[in-house]
């Protein structure tokens, strides 16, 4: 009988004992998960957010001054901000550094879309494995992107439309050249300006060609189209680097009865409206693309709200003008 009590009473010791070992390991356990959750909370608190901009040139001034502006964010809201782009325009290199931005785990992109065909998937990859991506400059709205900043390229196209219609007072035989004819902030420009164009019953587009944003190609399409069309009047770039181009063709080829609208201020095309050989362009506010996205980009990591389309403002710059813009 007493064996079976001191049986009975090693049983209970036993129980109790494992009850308490198994209490203690959990207790440990669940202090060790809420240490770790709490280094990892005050991490994510101090953590800087970073994120990539993937530009089309890497010297190119129009994406410079994008840089310019997606670095004044980054100091103002407390986030880092790398820059890469291929050396000279390629879709495939932008493609390339696009996919090195997603392994390397970033916390954002911003990118333009050059090719929908093409960027879409690799977009939708990117925001799959939780990496937000801005489309700038170019939209890719048929992808997962979580905004586009840049141009309403439509209504910059009627813009330029509405400006070369009143200074070639309606009339003359349109030349046009865009920068890629894959760019689908390129093909709006043009349909944007063709609305306005089609209005005026004395003015027509007699050719476009494509400089696939190179001054080079401009020049030697903008040969081609003179050659063509000898009673070509007008000429229009609708990419940065076009109207310089042009002017460079219609210097060669003693041409100097056409009139040349572009696009962007770059330097030297402000130069030459300054000097009247070329007649306006079409500025775009780079600075502010590359402020607002990288903004919405930290929005979105803080679960705000915001608007699919976000739309910089463009101005019309002439001789009047330019001088201001100069200065800016």
């Amino acid at each position: 009988m007493g064996n079976k009590r001191w049986t009975a009473s090693l049983i209970v010791l036993f129980v109790l004992f494992m009850y308490v070992l198994i209490r203690f390991a959990a207790n440990t356990n669940n202090i060790e998960n809420a240490v770790e959750s709490l280094k990892t909370t005050q991490k994510a608190k101090g953590k800087t957010a970073h994120f990539i901009l993937i530009a089309q040139e890497l010297d190119n001034p129009y994406w410079r001054s994008i840089e310019q502006g997606a670095r004044k964010a980054a100091h103002t809201y407390n986030v880092q901000v790398e820059y890469i782009a291929p050396l000279q325009t390629s879709v495939e290199e932008q493609m390339k550094l696009f996919e090195k931005a997603i392994v390397s785990k970033v916390d954002g992109i911003v990118v333009q879309s050059l090719d929908e065909q093409m960027f879409a998937p690799i977009i939708n990859k990117a925001v799959n494995e939780n990496i937000p991506v801005v489309t700038i400059d170019t939209d890719s709205p048929k992808s997962e992107r979580v905004a586009y900043v840049g141009t309403d390229n439509y209504t910059a196209g009627e813009k330029l439309g509405e400006v070369v219609a009143e200074m070639t007072r309606g009339e003359g035989e349109i030349g046009v050249m865009i920068g890629s004819e894959t760019s689908t902030s390129q093909r709006l420009r043009f349909n944007g300006f063709l609305s306005v164009i089609q209005k005026h019953p004395q003015m027509k587009v007699v050719e476009v060609m494509s400089s696939n944003i190179s001054q080079i190609q401009a020049v030697l399409q903008g040969e081609s189209m003179l050659k063509k069309h000898p009673d070509m009047s007008i000429m229009v770039g609708m990419s940065a680097l076009d109207a310089i181009g042009i002017l460079n063709a219609t210097t060669n080829m003693r041409r100097n009865n056409v009139q040349i609208f572009g696009f962007d201020d770059v330097e030297e095309t402000l130069q030459a409206i300054s000097n009247g050989y070329i007649q306006a362009t079409i500025v775009q506010k780079p600075f502010d693309m590359g402020f607002q996205s990288i903004k919405i980009l930290r929005q979105h990591l803080q679960g705000k709200a915001m608007k699919v389309e976000h739309f910089t403002p463009t101005e019309v710059i002439t001789k009047n003008n330019v001088h201001l813009e100069e200065t800016n």
